[in-house]
Order: structure tokens, then C-alpha cells, then sequence
């Protein structure tokens, strides 16, 4: 009968997950993706040659930006800290800058990158544990699935 009791004692002093970190880290996880989207969108806009490519970086800066000041705004009101490191000082990448054709490499790895993002959204969409940074990351999917399907068709002109 102690040896009961001593396990549920000790069980007590378990802690338990919090419900909030998957919230956190997926908006971490988020964060990154907006402000990395942002960062190699401007390097499309100096450095793309062909005008589709141009343009997607100009949607990719634009929407980006937008959803990345939403995202703040939902942790604040969510009492969530976002650590510096996931919030800003994301540099651009420097092997996309030294590609020897930009345009390609920039399309691949929006493309590869768009399709990491819908999972990474998909995912949280249906199991996250927060209801408001999961309707957060339902309302971001149709946007995310169409700057996939739009770098997709961007990617067969080029190939």
C-alpha cells in the first residue's frame, strides 16, 4: 500500500506538458518562415532576372510581411514570447546570392520550402492544441497553397 501511494506521489511531481508550447513553437517555426519568405523575397526583387520571378518576391515581401504582423499580434494577445531569434535579424541566404542562376534556385526553394510551410500549417490546423492559433493557421492555409501552386507553375515555365 506505500509503494501505491509513493508512485502517485511521485507521478504528481511529474510536470505536465504545457498546452501552450506547441503554440509557441509552431509560431516560432512560423515566424522564421515569414521573415526567411520576406528576406530572400527582397534578394528576388534585386537580383531575379526574369519578371515572374520579380514578381513572386514582390507577393512573397508583401504577404509575408502582412502575415508576420499578424502573428505577432496573435502571440501578444495570446501571452506568447517569441524569442529575438525568431522575430528578426534574418539575413539573406548567401548561397541563393551566389547561385550561379538565381532565378532557378530561388523558385526551387520557394517551392520546397512553400511545401514544407502547408505541412507544417496543415498540421497545426487540425491538431494544434490552441483554438486561436489554429484558426490562425486555417485562415493562412488557402494563401500558402496558392503561393505553392504559383511557384510550381513558375518552376515548369523555367525548367
Amino acid at each position: 500500500m506505500i509503494a501505491v501511494c509513493s508512485g502517485f506521489a511521485a507521478q504528481a511531481q511529474i510536470p505536465q506538458p504545457d498546452p501552450d508550447t506547441t503554440a509557441r513553437h509552431f509560431l516560432i517555426v512560423a515566424s522564421i518562415k515569414n521573415l526567411q519568405e520576406v528576406s530572400a523575397g527582397e534578394q528576388a526583387l534585386k537580383m531575379a532576372r526574369r519578371a515572374e520571378v520579380k514578381t513572386f518576391g514582390q507577393m512573397m515581401v508583401k504577404d509575408h510581411t502582412a502575415a508576420e504582423k499578424q502573428l505577432l499580434q496573435l502571440a501578444k494577445t495570446r501571452g506568447i514570447t517569441l524569442p529575438a531569434a525568431a522575430t528578426g535579424g534574418i539575413k539573406p541566404d548567401p548561397l541563393l546570392a551566389n547561385a550561379p542562376d538565381f532565378d532557378s534556385a530561388y523558385v526551387h526553394a520557394m517551392s520546397s520550402g512553400h511545401q514544407n510551410t502547408v505541412q507544417v500549417f496543415q498540421n497545426y490546423a487540425t491538431t494544434g492544441k490552441d483554438p486561436a492559433v489554429k484558426a490562425w493557421a486555417q485562415q493562412m492555409l488557402p494563401n500558402l497553397n496558392m503561393h505553392l501552386e504559383h511557384v510550381k507553375k513558375i518552376e515548369k515555365q523555367i525548367q
